[in-house]
């Protein structure tokens, strides 16, 4: 997962609130305003998928979830106003559901989410960093709630979608670059290139598929708490 650093609401969503007090997400919002929350979230978040990190190539096919949900617990009752707030909306794929006959268990982000509530908070970089990766890839956290929404109610293991072998694949490549960069210099540029690593991903928000593995492992490397 990626911290989300989400801007200023689209004019259009501004508006749309402001003009209709009493509307309500699920059956009013027009198809303009969700473009432009579509488009803004997906510029933020640099094409990436909020919860799996995979790479969305098109804004139109990015998901529009609310980190809050919208019917907590199942039901039927919400409150409108907050369905409107963009604060807390997030951008993400559509978790493998697309494909007729996909099983429960080989989908993943907002698609196996449902309407269960999550502990850990997409917005909050300390939230974030109670995220761990395992060896083989595997996403976990000592945090049994938070570890309960990564893994299970998220299912952001899922094997049908190879996401630990991904993101190991995405590390090493990664581990192999830096290794090859700084081949044969001193530790001070070994630690240089790293620190400039995690100011390109951390700081400038130059954001890539899966890069969660990478800024865990960079700040294990520099031990950044």
């Amino acid at each position: 997962m990626i911290v989300v650093k989400r801007g200023k609401e689209p004019n259009s969503l501004l508006k749309f609130r402001k003009q209709h007090l009493d509307a309500d997400y699920e059956t009013d919002m027009p198809t303009d305003v969700l473009k432009d929350i579509r488009e803004q979230m997906w510029e933020e978040q640099k094409c990436l998928c909020a919860y799996c990190m995979r790479k969305i190539d098109d804004p139109r096919v990015m998901r529009i979830e609310h980190c809050r949900p919208r019917h907590p617990q199942g039901e039927k009752e919400h409150d409108r106003k907050a369905t409107l707030d963009f604060k807390w909306m997030l951008g993400v794929c559509y978790g493998n559901s697309l494909e007729k006959g996909v099983k429960p268990e080989d989908k993943t982000c907002d698609a196996h989410r449902g309407n269960t509530e999550l502990t850990i908070n997409p917005f909050d970089e300390l939230s974030i960093r109670k995220i761990k990766y395992s060896a083989d890839g595997s996403i976990c956290s000592d945090d049994p709630e938070i570890n309960k929404d990564v893994t299970e109610t998220l299912n952001l293991n899922c094997q049908a979608l190879s996401l630990p072998q991904t993101r190991r694949s995405v590390l090493q490549k990664e581990q192999e670059r830096i290794l090859k960069k700084c081949k044969g210099k001193s530790q001070d540029a070994v630690i240089h290139e790293l620190e400039r690593t995690y100011s390109s991903l951390v700081q400038e928000r130059n954001l890539t598929p899966y890069c969660g593995i990478i800024i865990s492992w960079l700040e294990k490397k520099l031990k950044i708490s």
